[in-house]
């Protein structure tokens, strides 16, 4: 009877050939040179004489044998036989009467499930980054070019290559990489001979070499790297680098990402221009750890990563940073995954826009913005966009005497500020959680949102078509009062034909014995035609929404905006405030020339700052020379400093 508590293998017996009755290894990691075939019989009658069935001497089932002991002696049954794990060797048990049970091949009925595969071989997992140790026992008194010629002889034409030879007590291993060489040197288990007339014991399983990430690996793979380094083109070739003569007696494999990672900071210590890198046929797999690259190795525009095991596409996010124009992804999964050529270009490009070169092919030039913050800064924001200062007067006579009458109590004169044949339509957009005196009920029933009218006739009926309807819709819209100061006006197209601009600000609806007006925020986008002498609004579209706390915190703030637009509609333009950015009309800008102004043209400039801000003339100057002379940058610097509460008192007194 085999000692099943001792040692790794406890529980096996290697048998001499396929009939065997002479034990290699009795499982207490002892040799035996004892050829106990003859004694075969005599060990199972004596085991059988030991072992039995003992009943249960008190409770409900009593007599009847315990579970555990069946299993125990299934197990006994099996060594006493010399069971190698074939069908013919194993005793099978059914109710306890020693028949078999066909339909569940061999296995007792509530046994454990048998491991492995038949024959008592373990099974072997292939994944993506497996190794398998192979070991043979009693190896020692063996050279070892005999014992690698005869596996190599044994599975031909499989072939593999041995990594990291060990002698340990009497048993010798090593590691290979190849899971078809490890199925096939398993399959050859006790099959060939030795010179002593028994047969070579091959163990086969799943496992890695162990390793230790330390000062000492990285001195050796710094010295393994050197002579692969190529200084004149800057690239380092690190393809199979498990495999490299310098490191057969270390386990230096890059799948691991403690062992890359180390790789990383060799590179970052002694080749930190490094601009191109090569890791073909090194099992990698996962790619998490390559974000430290781009920090590592900054410079590296080459990456070839073919013949790997990288399974998706969106495993290459981690290489984001780096700036790469060229990248080798043949021969890893991610490309089956991936419908077509194009798809696979396309997605490659998403995560690697600067790639010009994928898996050897060229590809067209990519098509994007590649500006930097050091080459260029974009301009700094604006609140108003004018295309043409010629408009400024315009624009601001129109919508300040638009809004004056659209303030007041009677919206009837604005029947001459829309065309004949005008359009007008407006959306709303109202959440839900709002509390229902911020919601948008009284525009809820002109909204034309187009989301939520998806059939032609409602989408119609919601257009506001012709001068009279426009008027009569706006009428029945909440009276306003809005907030001059919170304007911002983009003037985006202006010709003698025809004007494009939008508007966007705060108003306030005003509602009797109500201290808590409903705030808004309005767009407002016009098109406008000349008419007669004046002009008017052919087209409108106008979007209304609750007001951001940003918003909130800034309307109605500057004393001139609580005044509002209480004038009627014969007021004169003069009485409004006026929007931000745009100059007042009765202020005439002289030309500036290429070169900067005169000083008869600063002059002027100085008189029409105090006419459009009402500052002295010792700040008005001091406005334009700190914005160098550009009346338009004055003119807004003006205003937003105004809103902010930043201009001083003295800026206003006159002498």
């Amino acid at each position: 009877m085999s000692n099943r508590g001792g040692g790794k293998n406890r529980g096996r017996n290697w048998n001499h050939g396929s009939g065997g009755g002479r034990k290699f290894f009795d499982g207490s990691s002892n040799y035996s040179e004892h050829d106990d075939r003859m004694d075969r019989d005599r060990k199972m009658s004596d085991v059988k004489r030991r072992v039995s069935f003992k009943p249960f001497n008190g409770g409900r089932n009593k007599g009847v044998p315990r579970l555990s002991d069946i299993h125990v002696l299934a197990h006994l049954e099996d060594e006493a036989m010399g069971g190698d794990g074939s069908e013919g060797n194993r005793r099978n048990f059914s109710g306890g009467n020693g028949t078999t049970n066909p339909g569940k091949g061999n296995r007792r009925r509530g046994s454990p499930v048998p491991r492995g595969q038949p024959g008592g071989r373990r099974r072997l997992l292939c994944g993506p980054t497996s190794w398998f140790e192979i070991k043979i026992p009693y190896g020692h008194k063996y050279e070892k070019d005999f014992i690698l010629r005869s596996l190599l002889t044994a599975i031909k034409p499989v072939l593999f290559i041995p990594h990291y030879w060990k002698v340990e007590d009497t048993a010798v291993s090593f590691y290979i990489d190849d899971f078809e060489a490890a199925l096939a040197l398993q399959k050859v288990d006790r099959t060939i001979g030795l010179p002593d007339g028994r047969k070579m014991i091959v163990v086969v399983r799943n496992g890695a070499p162990q390793f230790q990430v330390n000062e000492q690996l990285k001195e050796r793979m710094k010295l393994a790297m050197v002579k692969r380094y190529n200084p004149t083109t800057k690239a380092l070739n690190l393809e199979k680098f498990h495999n490299d003569p310098d490191l057969n007696d270390i386990f230096c494999a890059l799948f691991r990402p403690q062992i890359m990672l180390a790789a990383f900071d060799v590179i970052k210590d002694n080749i930190p221009d490094l601009e191109a890198l090569n890791v073909n046929n090194n099992k990698l797999h996962m790619l998490d750890h390559f974000k430290e690259l781009a920090v590592k190795v900054p410079n590296l525009k080459i990456l070839h990563m073919a013949n790997n095991k990288i399974p998706f596409v969106t495993s290459l996010d981690s290489l984001k940073a780096l700036p790469l124009v060229e990248i080798n992804l043949d021969g890893n999964p991610l490309k089956s995954r991936v419908p077509d050529q194009s798809s696979y270009v396309s997605e490659v490009r998403k995560r690697l826009p600067k790639v010009i070169k994928l898996d050897d092919m060229t590809l067209p030039p990519p098509i994007g913005f590649d500006v930097t913050d050091e080459v260029a800064k974009l301009p700094t924001a604006k609140a108003s966009f004018l295309c043409d200062m010629a408009g400024a007067d315009i624009v601001r006579q129109f919508l300040e005497q638009y809004f004056i009458i659209f303030d007041s109590d009677n919206r009837q004169p604005l029947l001459e500020a829309y065309h004949e044949h005008a359009m007008v339509s407006m959306t709303a957009y109202s959440c839900s959680s709002q509390r229902s005196q911020q919601r948008l009920i009284s525009y809820m029933p002109h909204n034309r949102n187009i989301n939520a009218k998806s059939d032609l006739e409602s989408r119609c009926r919601y257009l506001k078509l012709g001068r009279l309807p426009v008027v009569t819709f706006l009428s029945e819209l909440p009276s306003t009062k809005h907030d001059p100061q919170s304007f911002v006006v983009d003037l985006t197209l202006f010709t003698p034909r025809l004007i494009q601009l939008t508007v966007t600000g705060v108003f306030k609806e005003r509602k009797l014995a109500v201290t808590n007006e409903p705030m808004r925020s309005f767009q407002r986008t016009l098109v406008i035609v000349p008419s007669g002498g004046g002009f008017c609004i052919r087209n409108e579209m106008i979007h209304i929404n609750n007001t951001t706390w940003l918003q909130k915190e800034k309307a109605f703030k500057d004393p001139a905006s609580n005044i509002g637009y209480q004038a009627s509609s014969t007021a004169t333009a003069s009485a409004a405030p006026v929007p931000a950015g745009i100059p007042p009309a009765a202020v005439t800008v002289p030309a500036v020339h290429v070169g900067g102004p005169d000083d008869n043209t600063k002059l002027q400039m100085v008189q029409a700052m105090v006419a459009h801000s009402n500052m002295n003339v010792v700040w008005s100057r001091k406005c334009l020379e700190e914005t160098n002379w550009n009346f338009e940058r004055a003119g807004f610097a003006f205003a937003e400093l105004r809103k902010q509460n930043r201009i001083p008192p003295e800026a206003f007194v006159k002498n």
